[in-house]
């Protein structure tokens, strides 16, 4: 992916004479696009082969949406990145619809009350988690993500009391499957913010690590 994004940045800084600065800008765009692109793509596949594709890509753009803000742990390669994201994506899309016969009201009700209470707490507390190689040094801009974050929070939190009345008042079952994926998608990055969500997926992202230098050779 980064051969392509350098490729297309290339291509594109020859045809409209960029500098060099321009030209890391365009490549960085370029490499970000098709990221999202490939896992987008990565998680349909796999949605619709499991059969969980809407909910897959609800709890993908939950998560991506807060971590955009709220920063998180990162793996080592842009490709371990989007195989973890869509293994996580679409296996909580699975553990949801096992469950789906078991859900009911009061245990959306409590479960989503201690998701949201223990995610404002960490992201007050934590928020921005930056990459030790890019570390965020401007006050401002910590300050400023910080607020974004709950921002955010507060904007899961009002979707999921919609989601809510709206059962209540027209009683389709599915409803509570969407709260249930606005949770795990949220309860998920919020976890890769804490030191054990980093200890965790420091140890999955050496695993693929091996496993695709293993392929490699």
């Amino acid at each position: 992916m980064e051969r392509l994004s350098n490729n297309i940045a290339n291509k594109i800084s020859s045809e409209l004479k960029l500098d060099n600065d321009r030209r890391e800008v365009v490549e960085y765009g370029a490499f970000v696009l098709l990221q999202t692109l490939l896992s987008i793509i990565l998680v349909v596949i796999f949605g619709w082969l499991f059969n969980v594709i809407i909910e897959a890509l609800l709890i993908s753009f939950i998560m991506s949406i807060l971590r955009k803000y709220s920063g998180g742990v990162h793996a080592s390669a842009s490709d371990i990145c989007a195989i973890i994201g869509t293994i996580v994506c679409v296996g909580l899309a699975i553990l949801i619809s096992y469950i789906n016969s078991l859900l009911n009201l009061n245990f959306v009700l409590i479960l989503g009350v201690l998701i949201f209470i223990w995610s404002y707490y960490i992201v007050y507390k934590l928020v921005p988690v930056d990459s030790p190689t890019k570390p965020i040094k401007n006050e401002e801009k910590r300050k400023r993500m910080k607020k974004s974050s709950i921002t955010i929070l507060n904007m899961y939190l009002i979707i999921v009391v919609f989601i809510i009345v709206t059962y209540l008042n027209i009683g389709v079952e599915h409803l509570l499957n969407y709260s249930l994926c606005i949770y795990v998608g949220l309860a998920w990055q919020v976890f890769t913010l804490t030191s054990t969500g980093h200890f965790i997926m420091a140890r999955i992202d050496t695993f693929f690590n091996k496993i695709l230098i293993s392929e490699r050779r």
